[in-house]
């Protein structure tokens, strides 16, 4: 019933409704929490084997996440959220005049080069089980109703760029591989598109009408958050264990092509 209510007038009263800016410390925070708790987060070095594995599983996320900000966009009621969608997938897919690529592109030539693997090779790869849920997870969210699809198409970027995702593991590649600027241009060219594409999230200010629905914002951030960390940590657990990647393609919105 409060997803169907979502889709009412904003000019309907908005009396004691909350903003982003009144939830999000919590979702921070609790994102935070887990981000610390992360084998990823906690792992003593980087090693060239990791490194490649996890550019290897970041090939199929940057090319496929896209799609699910589509799923976003069809499911909003509102022209000037759907805009602003339509822009943050241009770049993600066409071209982001930032870095003068999109952002698989962006990654293929920074991390592939670091790691010795080409379009080609980037392109054979299968993901980890646990790629092919966080994919999953994040396209189930993203459905549920049009807030939570915004919140996270926009949200759950703000939270990397905001609790420094890009900017710890630029030092720690640096630090424990030895990469050159060229090679770590992902992380800087993503940090700067993360703080545009995040302040969308403001935008549901506008819309949201009845303070019940930021609940579903806040929950769906963290959940997308969650979500990431089952890819990285699956990551950690594929390096340490040598669990093999699926053979199949089965997950909606799944995409192995650049």
């Amino acid at each position: 019933m409060a997803r169907k209510a979502a889709g009412r007038s904003a000019g309907a009263s908005r009396r004691g409704v909350r903003k982003f800016k009144d939830v999000y410390p919590g979702i921070k925070e609790r994102c935070v929490q887990y981000t610390n708790a992360s084998k990823w987060q906690n792992l003593e070095k980087m090693t060239p084997g990791l490194a490649k594995l996890w550019v290897q599983q970041m090939s199929i996320w940057t090319r496929s996440i896209f799609k699910m900000r589509g799923h976003a966009y069809a499911n909003c009621p509102h022209p000037l959220l759907r805009q602003k969608l339509l822009e943050v997938v241009q770049e993600e897919d066409i071209v982001d005049p930032r870095v003068g690529m999109n952002h698989r592109q962006m990654l293929a030539r920074s991390f592939g080069e670091a790691t010795g693997q080409s379009l080609k090779d980037l392109e054979k790869v299968k993901p980890l089980a646990t790629t092919q849920i966080t994919i999953d997870l994040f396209h189930g969210i993203a459905d549920r109703s049009w807030m939570e699809g915004f919140a996270i198409a926009s949200g759950h970027e703000r939270i990397l760029k905001d609790t420094g995702f890009f900017q710890f593991e630029l030092k720690r590649f640096s630090r424990d591989l030895g990469w050159n600027k060229k090679q770590l241009a992902w992380f800087t060219g993503h940090d700067a598109a993360d703080e545009d594409h995040g302040a969308l999230v403001n935008l549901l200010d506008k819309f949201i009408v009845e303070d019940a629905h930021w609940e579903l914002v806040a929950e769906a951030i963290v959940q997308s958050q969650l979500a990431w960390l089952i890819l990285l940590d699956g990551v950690v657990d594929a390096h340490e264990q040598g669990i093999k990647p699926m053979s199949g393609a089965s997950c909606r919105g799944l995409s192995f092509y650049f």
